[in-house]
């Protein structure tokens, strides 16, 4: 917004006015006359009032002035330096629908051998839940990792509490059993840790040091040899890039069953039939930018007209104040002054 950053800052010197203290009606006097006397001593005393406000927004106002004269070859510097952010936003934003429509096309050709994540095709894993809650999870495996669903059982008091997460390539699908509805999610970190060499265990191990797990050492879980990661309370045990016991802080997760090879239904990586589905793809995550709405968007700060300039140029504080409660009945005093003083500076910046 141009000139607004200093002039915000000039507003600083603008002091609270008590008025109505100042310039009240002293008690005695209202007793001593009558209706009539005391509605012409109420009409005096705001005249009074009106113009010792508009004195002293003058005097602020010729403070404002002051201040900004000091400020102005900083203004210009700054609005020289606003121009070419302007240049570089719009500039970016022209990048970004450029990545935009390439994204979309790179995550469509994406080859599902560059989300493997195993070195074996399939593999069905059953794990126990303990902790704060208990439990089962049911995890299914297929096409070396680029198809994947867990799916999770916890007891509660009443009743089981059941989630089902799919990830197929780049798209996360989150199942809501109780309000019968699925959604889809493009994600774009699924995506960016798909490996075109396809190591398995590069990717695994990438994305575990990206999270800010360590490699401390081997264990053997199930007769498998792990490698165990730590990060502050949160321990893993991986065998082949497959986790085959999670701690964390109280809660467990231990592999009790693995099925290697295994023949894996394909009905559970699909939502159940009836379920409400809803999709949110990679152009909703990323939508494209329209360039002139963006440059309208900047050049929204000079969209005050200067027929609305000429005319609070000219105006007192005690008329502006009157016009300005019937824009805004809502305004407070301390609005109604910083927007008094502000548009007077934009009025009569023009003319320097």
């Amino acid at each position: 917004m141009r000139k607004n950053v200093i002039i915000t800052l000039v507003f600083a010197i603008v002091f609270s006015f008590s008025a109505s203290a100042q310039f009240g009606i002293q008690r005695s006097i209202r007793n001593k006359y009558a209706k009539e006397g005391r509605d012409h001593a109420k009409k005096e005393a705001d005249k009074g009032k009106d113009k010792a406000e508009d004195a002293g927004m003058e005097q602020a106002d010729k403070g404002l002035d002051k201040a900004s004269d000091a400020a102005q070859p900083g203004i210009e510097k700054a609005e020289e330096g606003e121009e070419k952010a302007e240049e570089y936003t719009l500039f970016g934003i022209s990048k970004y629908n450029e990545f935009v429509e390439g994204y979309e096309a790179d995550v469509a050709s994406k080859d599902p051998a560059d989300y493997k994540k195993y070195a074996f095709e399939t593999a069905i894993v059953e794990y126990a839940i303990e902790g704060h809650d208990k439990g089962t999870k049911l995890v299914y495996i297929d096409m070396g990792g680029y198809k994947m669903a867990e799916y999770i059982t916890l007891k509660k008091k009443k009743k089981e509490e059941k989630t089902t997460a799919i990830l197929i390539g780049a798209d996360i699908i989150s199942i809501d059993y109780d309000e019968k509805q699925a959604v889809k999610v493009h994600n774009p970190m699924a995506y960016y840790l798909a490996n075109p060499k396809r190591d398995w265990v590069e990717t695994g191990e990438n994305l575990l040091i990206k999270l800010g797990f360590e490699k401390t050492g081997k264990e053997t879980i199930m007769d498998r040899e792990c490698d165990v990661w730590k990060n502050g309370k949160h321990k893993l045990w991986v065998w082949n890039g497959l986790t085959l016991k999670s701690v964390d802080g109280k809660d467990v997760e231990t592999a009790t069953d693995i099925k290697i090879d295994a023949d894996v239904p394909q009905d559970k990586f699909e939502v159940p039939e009836g379920f409400a589905y809803e999709i949110i793809g990679a152009e909703d995550l990323f939508p494209e930018i329209d360039e002139d709405e963006a440059r309208a968007a900047l050049e929204e700060d000079d969209e005050i007209s200067d027929e609305m300039l000429d005319k609070i140029e000219n105006m007192s504080y005690s008329e502006f104040k009157a016009w300005a409660r019937e824009l805004d009945p809502d305004m407070n005093e301390e609005e109604m002054k910083q927007s008094y003083l502000y548009l007077r500076q934009r009025a009569k910046q023009r003319h320097k």
